[in-house]
């Protein structure tokens, strides 16, 4: 059995890894604003969602689709309706022809919840797999226990679309208030807020110490288990910073780290986060299992 992955830009990957995986990526689109304001994102069509499908039927059995979360974005409406039409061509063509034979035998798509460096590490993840229901698994087992954190020096783009709530989006009001933000099932929420840039960057970092299970840190801690991380930025500098300072902190808490990535932020993503974002997401490291 073979199986063929589809994502989209949401997952962040560079083109190097979607090269060696072999990643179909379709992207989500970002619409500069004809005033020069704000631009707004959109999602996919359920045709290029289509095409990217056929693509990966092309050189699979199987075909698994894990998209960035169903309360960010429409992505997976139109891809459960582009998994349908394949669906019905593949039982339209004839038995035992080249045509049936190119078409997937089982097509799946999963809503990961999640988007970014959490998505990118799920896609990952299931790339181990031969088959769509094990990669679905994996992809689920990382998001299910994956943890995407970032701060952001304006929250007014992500309440222009909606993305945070009033009681967080007014935070952005107050003097010097700086949130650290997570990505939930549920939505974008501040699990807490501190006063000033490099405050909100040493929080950033303890929050996600504390989801990799560090035992030097106080309060509720999750289990030690070896995990992977990606850092994301647009500012070169600042990457470099958040990567060293990263590390010593996993280090002397002692978090088991095996991998740390740097994935680039896609324009859809920058449309609402603006620039100078940062973020960090922790994911189980499954190979170790």
């Amino acid at each position: 059995m073979s199986l063929a992955l589809v994502t989209d830009s949401a997952a962040c990957l560079t083109e190097s890894l979607v090269r060696d995986r072999a990643i179909e990526v379709v992207p989500l689109h970002a619409v500069p604003a004809e005033d020069g304001g704000h631009g707004t994102t959109s999602r996919p069509s359920v045709e290029e969602l289509a095409e990217a499908y056929r693509r990966a039927a092309q050189r699979a059995e199987e075909v698994l689709a894990v998209h960035i979360s169903s309360t960010l974005s429409g992505t997976l409406d139109n891809a459960r309706i582009a998994a349908a039409r394949l669906t019905d061509e593949h039982g339209s063509t004839g038995q035992g022809g080249t045509e049936r034979r190119r078409r997937p035998q089982w097509l799946r798509v999963v809503d990961s919840g999640t988007s970014s460096g959490a998505l990118g590490l799920a896609v990952l993840a299931a790339t181990r797999a031969h088959d769509a229901r094990r990669g679905a698994a994996l992809a689920q087992a990382s998001t299910a226990r994956s943890y995407q954190y970032f701060i952001v020096e304006d929250l007014g783009r992500l309440a222009r679309s909606g993305r945070i709530d009033r009681t967080t989006a007014r935070l952005g009001g107050a003097l010097g208030i700086r949130p650290v933000l997570a990505l939930t099932r549920d939505g974008i929420r501040a699990v807490e807020t501190v006063r000033g840039a490099a405050r909100a960057r040493r929080h950033l970092i303890e929050q996600a110490v504390r989801a990799a299970g560090g035992t030097a840190l106080s309060g509720p801690r999750h289990p030690a288990d070896p995990v992977r991380l990606v850092i994301q930025g647009d500012d070169a500098d600042m990457l470099e910073q958040l990567e060293t300072d990263l590390q010593e902190a996993m280090e002397e808490a002692g978090a088991i780290v095996t991998e740390l990535l740097t994935l680039p932020i896609d324009e859809a993503t920058r449309t609402h986060v603006g620039p100078g974002a940062l973020g960090i997401a922790v994911a189980p490291d499954l190979r170790s299992h």
